[in-house]
């Protein structure tokens, strides 16, 4: 007696696939690491009658990747998120996101800086976008805030929400594009007398 069943011989062909998608994930995290990542170095806080200053300096590269993309007409946003949240009560005082676009410009040979405040800045290299970046300043509006500790927290990272459809996927799948730095957390005081 012969036993088959259809439903079966599929199997192995959906095992395979699966093996293989995992391997590719896997293997994308396994690149995490690299040197193209986003760092913050420090960032310099003060909060002062309901304002909060920060600058920050941090170290961003691109990956070959990202600049062959830039090269190629694919605009690149790179975005700052902070948060500022009570350390006791653990709630959220604060959030925002400033988005900066790096677009290559072919005919002038140069590379364009869109800033969060809609100023334009060119340059001759993308270096020099990229020292631009490094140093950068913001003013918070937070209003009024009881006395106490909080916790300023910011990451850099490259936001991939932006690109063209077609390269999301094999984007997220890549290590050559985790440019993304890690959360940072700094204190912050905020004293009753200001």
């Amino acid at each position: 007696m012969v036993f088959f069943m259809p439903g079966c011989a599929r199997i192995p062909d959906f095992s395979w696939r699966f093996a293989m998608l995992m391997a590719m994930v896997l293997g994308a995290c396994s690149n995490a690491n690299e040197i193209n990542q986003f760092e913050i170095i420090h960032v310099d806080r003060q909060w002062s009658n309901g304002w909060l200053r920060l600058t920050l300096d941090q170290r961003l590269t691109m990956s070959n990747e990202a600049r062959n993309a830039l090269e190629h007409g694919v605009p690149l946003t790179v975005a700052t998120e902070i948060s500022l949240r009570n350390t006791l009560q653990q709630t959220r005082v604060m959030g925002e996101t400033n988005a900066y676009e790096i677009r290559y410009l072919a005919l002038s040979n140069h590379f364009q800086l869109s800033m969060p405040d809609q100023s334009v800045k060119t340059f001759p290299r993308l270096r020099h976008v990229l020292a631009e970046l490094s140093r950068a300043s913001f003013l918070f509006k937070t209003g009024a805030l009881p006395a106490g500790s909080y916790e300023l927290r910011v990451r850099t990272r490259l936001d991939r929400t932006t690109l063209p459809p077609p390269m999301r996927l094999p984007v997220l799948l890549s290590g050559e594009w985790r440019h993304d730095s890690n959360w940072t957390s700094w204190p912050v005081q905020v004293d009753s007398g200001t």
